[in-house]
């Protein structure tokens, strides 16, 4: 659901959209855009302590989930916590698993998270190009996920939030969809997050739709007064 809400200093907008994959019955994506966390998970429908915390929680949960057997479930993790310090709010940006997030500027669109796949060491060790990585068949093979019997990390890191910030979660079902060009002109052109959100899920419904697809799209458009919309 779209919404506005003000976290310490940063007043900021969000939108989110979400699409059945053509090959699931159900929707394994899951966000949350309860401020100050914005996040988006693939697998199962004090910060640093909320972030902990969370993780626990999601072990837990899918610790719960009877498999017959089966593959273990694991769950992806991907998105922003809006922090509050001395130099003024942060994004805590949290990944594991081959979701991502990423920042918009006015400069660039950069991926803030690297995945942790199989496709993505092959990349770094040279035996992939990155613009081959779609056409890898292992391509959504992990190399770190949460799960209910492994407590592997997630990367955390920290950036100065600026006015006129966009950030973008999503499911792999969105990035793998598209290149990097087609995510940064959806993300300019759609000025309001809800549409951007929705431009996203549609783009990637419409160029594959296989995977679930989940985008949230969170922007800064007041820091301490300084507004968008001012010189």
């Amino acid at each position: 659901m779209p919404g506005r809400a003000k976290i310490g200093a940063a007043k900021l907008e969000w939108g989110v959209a979400t699409h059945i994959g053509a090959g699931h019955s159900r929707n394994q994506d899951a966000y949350c855009t309860q401020p100050p966390v914005f996040v988006v998970a693939d697998g199962i429908g004090g910060h640093a302590d909320m972030l902990t915390e969370s993780l626990r929680q999601a072990r837990a949960r899918i610790g719960q989930i009877k498999v017959d057997g089966a593959r273990p479930p694991g769950s992806t993790l991907s998105g922003v916590l809006i922090t509050e310090g001395a130099a003024g709010p942060s994004w805590m940006v949290a990944n594991i698993g081959d979701s991502r997030t990423y920042r918009l500027d006015s400069a660039e669109l950069k991926q803030l998270s690297v995945d942790h796949s199989v496709v993505q060491e092959l990349i770094d060790a040279g035996a992939v190009v990155s613009s081959a990585r779609r056409q890898v068949p292992f391509r959504n093979l992990l190399t770190r996920a949460i799960t209910a019997e492994d407590d592997q990390p997630p990367d955390v890191s920290f950036l100065p939030v600026s006015v006129g910030d966009r950030i973008l979660a999503c499911s792999d079902g969105v990035h793998g969809a598209m290149d990097h060009s087609t995510i940064e002109r959806l993300l300019r052109t759609n000025r309001d997050p809800q549409s951007a959100a929705d431009e996203l899920v549609a783009m990637s419904v419409e160029l594959d739709g296989h995977d679930d697809m989940t985008a949230v799209v969170v922007d800064a458009i007041d820091i301490a007064g300084a507004s968008l919309d001012q010189p």
